[in-house]
């Protein structure tokens, strides 16, 4: 779980993105030529056993230290996004917390991604020891709580989660309806998301009846995010930011030590080895709201600027099993 960086290979995934579509496909790591499908596994009460998946070098640096002088140089570019202005609070429900604003200030704080590679890592327990835990885009956590963990102060939302979420509400074969369940498991925490999205919010938590704030952003911080990413990675990032981007930097103004699981948007390794896209199943509403792809987003130059955080010091990402911090 460190940042050796290596060149990642020339392979072009559709995009897994920050308020805008989720990809369901993505390109190989190890081999650029076909698309290949998520392989996506069973449900399961259990762990799965661990993976022998081959990172070559696309493994973050084993050698990781954490490094507080990088932190703070990062910190002081992050900062100009002034992440606590751009968002707006809304209460739904009996919601427990006084206010969601201003977030805090935490010691240790993780944000979790969904790849497949958290199925056997382990590292549930490492995550629920946080301080703070963001996740992205309502995964679900019932049953697999020994890889990805139970605890959840945040979600950051992307745009079509909410849709989906309002229409699922209404669905009468209720089996179909995955974001109920997911919403009770994280209730009374916190929803981030674009403020276009706040509607289809209200409209899914007022058939659902659970207690959350919600946090909506203003058009500023989406245009913001990469201009500073650029900054800190002294090149040129381009394309959209995913939610996973938003939050690893958002992350780093308010946490001083920060770790990331669940980051490798391959669906192979590096001995073309299938690699879940997502460690849970496909979603059952796919059939009655199709998913859509999108050309927004760079993962590649995102996970290889994750690496380079990691490499620096500036936070720790985590890839394949857990063991101590």
């Amino acid at each position: 779980m460190d940042s050796r960086l290596g060149q990642i290979p020339t392979a072009q995934p559709t995009r897994h993105g920050v308020f805008g579509n989720e990809a369901t496909e993505v390109r190989s790591a190890a081999v650029a030529a076909p698309i290949v499908t998520r392989g996506l596994p069973p449900p399961t009460a259990h762990a799965q056993p661990a993976r022998d998946w081959a990172f070559g070098n696309l493994a973050p640096d084993s050698s990781w230290q954490f490094k507080a002088e990088a932190l703070r140089e990062v910190r002081n570019i992050t900062e100009r996004l002034h992440f606590e202005t751009h968002l707006e609070e809304h209460k739904y429900g009996n919601v427990t917390k006084n206010s969601a604003l201003p977030i805090g200030h935490y010691n240790a704080c993780a944000v979790v991604g969904n790849s497949g590679v958290l199925l056997g890592s382990r590292c549930g327990a490492e995550i629920d020891s946080m301080d703070y835990v963001i996740r992205i885009d309502l995964p679900v956590l019932r049953g697999l709580e020994k890889d990805v963990g139970g605890r959840t102060d945040m979600t950051v939302l992307n745009l079509k989660t909410p849709r989906r979420m309002a229409e699922s509400s209404h669905f009468k074969n209720r089996s179909q309806d995955v974001y109920e369940s997911r919403l009770q498991d994280v209730k009374d925490s916190v929803l981030l998301a674009d403020h276009r999205s706040r509607i289809y919010i209200t409209e899914a938590l007022g058939v659902y009846k659970l207690p959350f704030s919600v946090l909506t952003t203003k058009n500023k911080l989406r245009t913001g995010v990469m201009p500073v990413a650029s900054a800190i990675a002294n090149k040129p990032m381009r394309q959209t930011a995913t939610i996973g981007l938003v939050s690893v930097l958002m992350m780093t103004t308010f946490c001083d030590h920060s770790y990331i699981y669940g980051f490798f948007p391959f669906t192979r390794d590096m001995n073309n080895v299938s690699v879940p896209y997502h460690y849970y199943p496909h979603d059952k509403v796919d059939p009655p709201i199709m998913d859509g792809f999108d050309s927004l987003h760079n993962v590649d130059q995102e996970y290889d600027f994750h690496r380079d955080l990691h490499r620096r010091g500036v936070l720790k990402m985590q890839l394949g099993p857990c063991g101590k911090r």
